[in-house]
């Protein structure tokens, strides 16, 4: 299981390497044009899926996207390219994309407000055993607290880690369980391969189900934005 100084130092070190992309200058014009399909339709357009706001839908495959950390975008169309996050879908779009337009369409999408969906109705046992895991861990297990990395009540901690509040639960689930099994691998270190493999079919389902019925506090009117910066085209 990796500690707290082990994340921190991982949290650390991807803050720097995150830096050339955080410093360059990103074209939130450019990020539309590529969301609409790029300037000569070279790209398949991430709105048929995703949105030109990028709420997604609630069916597992396409996340909200909506103000998420841009650095934690562009890195995932990174890695679809790569292969190092095989996905059938997601993989041959990646590759037709320029890192430039990775990076353009991921600051596009990390400043951008949208609602959210009304949340789930859940069993309040259910909620409760999600509420517990994300805030304390499973201490018997030497489960770390879900928040300890993607931030309090799940509003991410940029740029390694996404929030989850207000995410799809069963695109979270869907996500813990391929890190479970081992087909989604790249998380670095390993972490969420380890904590995944540590939850239990249950677990994974309230922890996603917990989550998605949280919202950020500027969805509840605080006036807060979560796990998106105002400039740079990481936005985390």
């Amino acid at each position: 299981m990796v500690r707290r100084p082990l994340l921190q130092l991982l949290v650390t070190g991807w803050a720097a390497l995150a830096q050339p992309v955080v410093a360059g200058a990103a074209d939130i014009d450019a990020g539309r044009a590529v969301v609409v399909g790029g300037k000569e339709a070279s790209v398949t357009p991430c709105f048929m899926c995703h949105g030109l706001a990028g709420v997604g839908d609630s069916a597992g495959a396409f996340p909200r996207l909506t103000g998420q950390a841009a650095f934690y975008m562009y890195k995932q169309l990174i890695d679809y390219a790569s292969g190092a996050r095989p996905n059938d879908v997601m993989t041959p779009i990646a590759r037709e994309m320029t890192e430039p337009q990775m990076a353009d369409v991921a600051f596009y999408y990390s400043v951008l407000h949208a609602p959210y969906a009304p949340p789930p109705v859940v069993a309040p046992e259910v909620l409760a055993r999600g509420r517990t895991i994300a805030e304390d861990g499973l201490p018997d297990a030497g489960l770390q607290a879900c928040n300890l990395c993607h931030g309090e009540d799940g509003t991410g901690n940029p740029p390694l880690f996404p929030y989850l509040a207000g995410q799809y639960a069963p695109y979270t689930e869907l996500q813990l369980q391929l890190f479970k099994r081992g087909e989604r691998a790249n998380d670095p270190l390993g972490v969420m391969r380890d904590i995944a493999r540590d939850l239990s079919d249950e677990d994974i389902r309230a922890l996603a189900l917990h989550y998605e019925t949280l919202r950020p506090v500027e969805a509840a009117g605080e006036g807060a934005r979560v796990g998106a910066r105002a400039a740079g085209p990481s936005g985390g």
